[in-house]
């Protein structure tokens, strides 16, 4: 009994790999993405709980991050963008043809050497506005957030 449940299992996590295509090497940086970006019910007034939640710091130090863009839709309309619903950019990146509403929680120190900038002082404040986005994709899946187009 123990070997078919084990194959049942096997069959079944092959045949969501074969559904969904997802390259194995592809899910941390894809997961990782939707982690950072991807929130449908971000709000302005969710800047300072879900910063200090996720710890988001500058690349390779305890830094604050100065700044994160949360694109307010689910994965499967930001995934689109890179399954045709984008247009190809200099850089390997793709700009999204439909704008997007998003949340931008930016870090509240106007001088970096007049506050506190490590974990857990870290203080956010948040806008909103629509934009087109513009992200990196590897094999048709979202993995990196690189920029944003403000609609005016």
């Amino acid at each position: 009994m123990g070997f078919q449940r084990a194959f049942l299992l096997l069959v079944l996590l092959c045949a969501t790999v074969m559904v969904h295509g997802q390259p194995a090497n592809i899910s941390p940086r894809y997961q990782h993405f939707l982690r950072q970006h991807v929130k449908g019910d971000m709000t302005i007034q969710k800047c300072q709980g879900v910063m200090g939640y996720l710890k988001l710091t500058e690349p390779d130090s305890e830094n604050c991050k100065m700044k994160n863009t949360f694109i307010k839709a689910n994965s499967n309309q930001v995934r689109a963008i890179c399954t045709g619903g984008g247009t190809p950019r200099e850089n390997g990146l793709v700009e999204s043809n439909n704008p997007f509403p998003v949340v931008i929680c930016k870090h509240k120190c106007p001088k970096k050497t007049l506050c506190q900038h490590t974990h857990p002082r870290c203080e956010y404040e948040g806008s909103s506005s629509t934009r087109k986005v513009v992200i990196a994709c590897e094999r048709e899946w979202p993995v990196h957030y690189g920029d944003d187009i403000l609609l005016v």
